[in-house]
C-alpha cells in the first residue's frame, strides 16, 4: 500500500493498481471566501494517472467540495450510507457506492473498503490491501464525545487489530472561539488553548488505536479575512499534535507519529518522500494569496433595499420561533451589522416581546447594544434561506460577535442570535441553564466520577483567556 498526503484531508491510496482519493479540496475556497487551503496541496501525485475511487467523508465544504470533485469525472464516489450525500453527489453526475459499515465493500483487485458513520453526520474509512490497513478518521472522532470515541476504539480494534496507518484530524472546524471579540480577551492565547484541546484529543486517539504510524492531517486551512488573519499563526504554531503525543505517551508504545506536510509519502512502512510540517507564517500566506487577500477584503457597498430585505427575512424567522425566543430569561438589544452597509438590523427583546427593525448602526451607538454581530449580506442571506447555509457562519467563521461589555457574555445572548439567523425548527434547541444549583453541581460531580461527563466545547466563558491587569493593552471593561 502506497499513501501520499495531498493536503488538508486529502489522501491518495494506491494498492494493487487501484487509486483511491479522499476529500479533494483545492479548486477554490470554501465556506464562501472564508477558508483557503494552506499549505498548498501536492497535486503532482494525481496528475500521472486517473483516480478510480473518491471517498467523501461528510458534507462540510472542505471535504465535499464540488468544484474539486468535478475534476475527477469517471471516478466512482464512496460514501457512508444513510446521509444526504449520495443524492447530492449523484446530482453532480457521479456513480455512488454506499457502504453502511456492517461489511466491507470489495473495490476489486484485492482491495477492501469499510465506511462507518460516527458522530454528527461524519464517517471514517478503512482501506485494506496486501496485509496492510489504513484508517482515515478525518474529522470523525477528535471532536466527538469521549463515549463515542471509546465505542469506535473497541470496534476498530476488534475488526482490524493493530492498524498500520492512522490519519486523524485535529482542526477546530468552527467559528468558535476566534470569532468573538470581548474586552480584555487575549485572542492568541485563546486560540492556542482551544487548539491544544484538539491536539490532546488527537494524541489520545492515536494512543488508543496504537497504529504503526500516526499522522495528523485535516487542518491545512488559512483565513484571509482581515478580522481573522491574526489567527493563522497561533492556531497552527503554538503546539503540534505530535508534540502533545510525545509529552503524554512518548516512549510508552512502538508508535511513530510524524508531523507531515503535503507531498509526504509512505509505502510498506517505509517513507519514500519526506515532507515535514513547517511553522505557518503570516508573510508566507500573504505571498501565496496576495491577490485573493485583496479580493476577500474588498468591501462591496450594500444598499438600503438589501438591508431591508434581510430584515424582513430575519423578522419572519424570529416570528416563526417567537414562542421559543420569548422564553429567554431577560431582555437584550442586539445589532446585526451588515458589512458595507450604512444601516443595520436591530433585534430587541423586552419581556416576551421581540422586535426586528432597520437602524443606522453608527459607531457612537454600538455601546448601547448587548451584542453586535458583524456579517456579510450574502452569508446572512444564505444562512436564512437554506438548510445548511448557517455552516458558512458557524463552521466557516463567516461572522464576528462583538461584546461591548464583558458582563453580557454569561447571558448567552450570542446563542439566541445564532438560532435566529438560521431557519428555525420547532421546538428549538435545548437551552443550557445559566445558573446551576447544588443538585446540578452534584450531578456533574457524579458524572465525572463515573467517567460520563462531557466537555462543552462551546462554553464561551470557559474557553476565553483574558489578559491579566498587568499586560492588558486596553482597559478592561466590565
Amino acid at each position: 500500500m502506497r499513501i501520499t498526503f495531498i493536503g488538508h484531508a486529502s489522501l491518495l491510496i494506491e494498492a494493487n493498481g487501484l487509486r483511491i482519493l479522499s476529500d479533494p479540496w483545492w479548486n477554490g475556497p470554501c465556506f464562501g471566501a472564508q477558508w483557503w487551503p494552506y499549505p498548498l496541496p501536492y497535486l503532482q501525485a494525481i496528475q500521472n494517472a486517473p483516480v478510480d475511487y473518491v471517498y467523501i467523508s461528510h458534507g462540510h465544504h472542505d471535504h465535499f467540495h464540488p468544484p474539486s470533485l468535478k475534476l475527477f469525472w469517471g471516478a466512482k464516489v464512496l460514501v457512508g450510507a444513510g446521509s444526504d450525500l449520495p443524492v447530492a453527489i449523484r446530482d453532480l453526475g457521479f456513480d455512488v457506492i454506499e457502504n453502511d459499515g456492517r461489511s466491507e465493500t470489495d473495490l476489486g483487485q484485492g482491495v477492501q473498503c469499510r465506511i462507518m458513520g460516527t458522530y454528527a453526520d461524519d464517517t471514517l474509512c478503512v482501506v485494506s490491501a496486501g496485509g496492510e490497513t489504513c484508517i482515515n478518521l478525518n474529522d470523525s472522532l477528535h471532536s466527538a464525545p469521549e463515549a463515542v470515541q471509546q465505542q469506535f476504539f473497541r470496534l476498530l480494534r476488534q475488526l482490524y487489530g493493530r492498524p498500520d496507518y492512522v490519519f486523524c484530524g485535529y482542526g477546530t472546524a468552527s467559528h468558535f472561539p476566534n470569532c468573538y471579540v470581548i474586552p480584555g480577551k487575549n485572542p492568541t492565547a485563546t486560540a492556542a488553548m482551544r487548539q491544544a484541546y484538539f491536539n490532546r484529543a488527537w494524541a489520545r486517539i492515536v494512543h488508543e488505536l496504537a497504529p504503526r504510524f500516526g499522522f495528523p492531517f485535516g487542518a491545512d486551512v488559512a483565513f484571509l479575512d482581515g478580522e481573522l488573519f491574526w489567527a493563522n499563526e497561533p492556531v497552527h504554531n503554538a503546539e503540534r499534535p505530535t508534540e502533545a503525543f510525545d509529552k503524554r505517551f512518548g516512549g510508552s508504545q512502538d508508535i511513530r507519529v510524524l508531523d507531515i506536510a503535503p507531498g509526504f509519502g509512505i509505502e510498506g512502512g517505509v517513507v519514500f518522500r519526506e515532507a515535514k510540517r513547517q511553522p505557518v507564517m503570516a508573510k508566507d500566506i500573504g505571498d501565496v494569496y496576495a491577490d485573493a487577500i485583496k479580493r476577500v477584503n474588498r468591501a462591496a457597498e450594500v444598499d438600503l433595499r438589501t438591508v431591508e430585505e434581510l430584515r424582513e427575512m430575519l423578522a419572519r424567522n424570529v416570528s416563526t420561533g417567537e414562542a421559543y425566543f420569548a422564553k429567554y430569561e431577560g431582555d437584550y438589544r442586539c445589532l446585526v451589522e451588515i458589512k458595507g452597509a450604512s444601516a443595520g438590523i436591530r433585534v430587541t427583546k423586552s419581556g416576551r416581546n421581540l422586535s426586528v427593525e432597520t437602524t443606522d448602526g453608527g459607531d457612537d451607538q454600538r455601546r448601547a447594544y448587548d451584542l453586535v454581530y458583524r456579517v456579510r449580506a450574502s452569508y446572512l442571506r444564505q444562512s436564512l434561506t437554506s438548510r445548511y447555509g448557517h455552516e458558512v457562519l458557524f463552521v466557516g467563521s463567516g461572522g464576528i460577535f462583538e461584546f461591548p461589555r464583558v458582563s453580557t457574555v454569561a447571558r448567552g445572548v450570542h446563542l439566541e442570535v445564532m438560532d435566529m439567523v438560521k431557519p428555525f425548527e420547532a421546538p428549538g434547541p435545548r437551552r443550557r441553564p445559566r445558573r446551576i444549583g447544588l443538585l446540578g453541581r452534584a450531578k456533574q460531580l457524579v458524572k465525572r466520577v463515573l467517567g460520563r461527563s462531557t466537555t462543552n466545547l462551546y462554553d464561551l466563558e470557559r474557553w476565553t483567556v483574558f489578559y491579566s491587569r498587568y499586560d492588558d493593552p486596553d482597559p478592561f471593561v466590565s
